[in-house]
């Protein structure tokens, strides 16, 4: 159904006002196909009859009159004789309904100062009310379940995160990341072609413009915090693909679309794959708004952990609280708060690029099947360790990394954040145990578990238990555990992580400045081919216009 140009919204029957105005057919009726396009000047609304434009209309309140929830009253501007538009059928209804809120849309565009253009559009008068959401409701009135689940505070300082286009630009830069779901999407276009998709937490619409680009009849893009306005913009700077999204700000838990979508997309991953809790997010859009049998973008996500021996990190850690050795601190010993400062450095999770070197065992697996899992099996994780560590060594603790499938019908692609491949803003992770380990045999095995503890601050405490066999025969199990929280994370190479990123995209960030429009070309530098993945990389040429 989609045509160049915008986004198709259903068929009707047009005809003069007087032979629709009842439940009567007449042969005066004609089946025609409404258009809706974004432009600079307006919103403008075309009614076509086999690819032949019959009308072109800028949508304004004098324009349309909605008689009734399937009876649209149409008087051109520019003159000629008033015509009536009836839906015959549930489609038809939406079609009408979203022409007439258009034209409201714009008569406030008009009223508050904004140009033509940028509109808001018809989604976001059918969100909840900004005091409503605030309150914690959904868009009947009842309790959010976002809401009833998560900390006020913590909510708060995480939509303020990512309504930051600094912090976008963080994962846009990722070019792993990012030319991974652009090939995932754009690979597959029979997945998205003609097709109704829904961008779980779009941030700045990315993925969103990917699934237009792939073919997509509508994109329903849901995000929470105020970065909705610049995907709003980003879309409607983008024509041709950028009019087939619906921006809808609010929370997926709290939003309304008209229709069930084929297609999830989204990137909820955090460290530890499942930090933030966003997946939870994600699994409810699938329960409320994916039709049976739909795709799911990416459709799995695989959690790996493993043993790992490095001296340097552990001295590194153990050192941060020698200042509390002090015992004369301007005439005050500090010495009692060593042993809780030092417990606090090790219940950080590290966050940084493990050197493969250091990863002395077998990796234990855990599989999350996004079309299956429910949110309630993401609450509590457990993951048994059975880790056979190759040479004697210190084991100081358990690393891990994740990757997610996205199972195209064309086409699949694995998303790796494992050591030893081009390194994301994900980097890897590691639980440091404040008493390591000895294992003095080849090949010994340790054993013990790692648990997951869902919280309301949106995250997890990482509980982690590692037994090892005695270090003298006879002698007693070593035992070690652990407590960590996976949101107060220490990030040890982060900022030298991001000057890489903005190094390699110098020759894309100097063609913005040009002629503001960013193209892949920095991607080159990132572009890496990793054995069963291909080349991983947007591809050259490729534009998405940022201004």
């Amino acid at each position: 159904m989609q045509t160049t140009g915008g986004l198709v919204l259903g068929t009707v029957v047009l005809g003069p006002v007087d032979a629709l105005s009842n439940d009567s057919p007449s042969s005066a009726h004609q089946t025609v196909t409404l258009r809706l396009q974004h432009t600079p000047s307006g919103t403008r609304l075309h009614i076509e009859q086999g690819g032949t434009a019959l009308h072109s209309l800028r949508l304004t309140p004098d324009v349309v009159l909605r008689a009734s929830e399937s009876l649209l009253l149409v008087r051109p501007a520019e003159g000629g004789s008033a015509f009536a538009l009836r839906a015959q059928d549930e489609q038809g209804v939406g079609a009408l309904r979203e022409a007439a809120d258009q034209a409201a849309a714009a008569a406030g565009a008009a009223a508050i100062g904004l140009p033509a253009g940028l509109a808001p559009r018809v989604q976001d008068a059918q969100q909840p009310p900004a005091a409503q959401q605030q309150q914690g409701q959904d868009a009947s009135g009842g309790a959010s379940h976002f809401d009833s689940k998560t900390d006020k505070g913590s909510a708060d300082l995480y939509f303020h995160y990512y309504g930051c286009l600094q912090h976008q630009q963080n994962m846009l830069q990722d070019y792993i990341r990012t030319g991974t779901y652009y090939a995932a999407i754009t690979e597959n276009p029979g997945d998205f072609e003609g097709k109704a998709v829904m961008d779980v937490g779009c941030g700045s619409g990315i993925l969103s413009l990917f699934a237009a680009q792939a073919g997509a009849r509508v994109v329903y893009a849901v995000e929470a915090s105020d970065m909705a306005h610049h995907a709003r913009h980003l879309a409607a700077a983008n024509p041709g693909i950028g009019d087939r999204i619906r921006v809808l700000h609010g929370k997926v838990e709290e939003v309304e679309v008209p229709e069930k979508v084929d297609v999830l997309v989204s990137e909820p991953m955090g460290t530890l794959l499942v930090n933030e809790r966003m997946i939870e997010s994600y699994v409810y859009a699938r329960d409320k708004f994916l039709k049976p049998g739909g795709k799911m973008f990416p459709r799995l996500g695989r959690v790996h952990l493993c043993a790992f021996s490095d001296e340097a990190l552990y001295g590194e850690v153990a050192q941060k609280s020698t200042f509390f050795q002090n015992d004369s601190f301007y005439g005050v010993d500090l010495t009692p708060l060593h042993a809780p400062a030092t417990a606090g450095y090790f219940g950080q999770v590290v966050v940084d690029q493990i050197p493969p070197n250091v990863l002395v065992s077998n990796c234990v697996t855990k599989t999350f099947d996004f079309q299956t899992c429910s949110e309630q099996d993401l609450q509590r994780i457990v993951i048994p360790l059975s880790l056979q560590v190759a040479v004697p060594c210190t084991v100081h603790g358990v690393a891990s990394w994740f990757d997610v499938l996205f199972d195209g019908t064309q086409t699949q692609r694995w998303l790796s954040t494992a050591p030893g491949l081009p390194i994301t803003h994900w980097f890897q992770l590691r639980c440091l145990m404040e008493q390591p380990v000895m294992v003095t045999q080849p090949g010994a095995t340790v054993s013990g578990k790692l648990r997951l503890e869902a919280h309301n601050r949106q995250s997890y405490d990482v509980h982690v238990t590692l037994r090892a066999p005695p270090l003298a025969p006879g002698g007693p199990e070593q035992v070690s555990t652990g407590k960590f929280d996976l949101k107060e994370p220490y990030y040890r190479q982060q900022m030298q992580w991001m000057m890489q990123m903005a190094q390699a995209a110098g020759p894309a960030a100097a063609t913005a400045a040009d002629d503001s429009t960013a193209t892949a070309a920095g991607a080159a530098h990132a572009a890496v081919a990793v054995p069963s993945l291909g080349v991983v990389g947007l591809a050259a040429g490729q534009q998405v216009d940022f201004s």
